[in-house]
């Protein structure tokens, strides 16, 4: 009797460490995950790392290798240092009216991520601010794995009246902040 007890408890206790375990890599491989690492990976300037994280047909690799881009800190480079503050997860439904679908239309389910991220930058522009800044960061699946396939600009005063909003104060501010880099 106390054979069979001991043989179903080392049972449970296997099965329990397969199902965690699984779990487990399941969850790395999440569509949000790959944002949070992209974000870090900005923050810690491991820029090469970056295109691993975008779909194959992404131009990433050849902007990240510009040395010209580096030189002058653009985009990704201008970045000083990069925090995730805020997210969440909107409908592609509704979000998709945002997004240029030549990048996109070819991949199935994908996943919007509304984010709030505090940058500090070397230099402000209409892409790009100190302090938090909202943008799209779109995720599909290529080869079994989430994959960044645009980041994009979306018209935050649009979400804010549609419901979509974090409802911060610097939200409300944030298309008039930009606008002041724009011509």
């Amino acid at each position: 009797m106390l054979r069979v007890r001991c043989t179903v408890i080392i049972f449970t206790l296997f099965l329990l460490m397969i199902l965690t375990s699984s779990v487990q890599a399941q969850k790395k491989n999440e569509p949000f995950n790959v944002v949070k690492q992209y974000i870090n990976d900005i923050d810690k300037h491991k820029w090469y790392a970056i295109p691993n994280l975008w779909v194959k047909d992404s131009e990433l690799l050849g902007f990240i290798q510009s040395k010209h881009n580096q030189k002058y800190k653009y985009g990704l480079f201008g970045r000083q240092r990069a925090k995730l503050k805020l997210w969440k997860e909107l409908p592609y439904s509704y979000a998709s009216q945002y997004l240029p679908s030549v990048y996109i239309e070819k991949y199935k389910n994908p996943k919007v991520f509304y984010v709030g991220v505090d940058y500090k930058v070397y230099k402000e522009n209409e892409y790009q601010l100190n302090g938090v800044n909202y943008i799209f960061i779109t995720t599909v699946l290529e080869n079994g794995k989430w994959k960044i396939v645009t980041e994009t600009l979306p018209p935050i005063n649009s979400l804010i009246n549609d419901g979509y909003g974090f409802g911060t104060v610097d939200e409300k501010t944030f298309d008039e902040r930009r606008m002041r880099f724009i011509n």
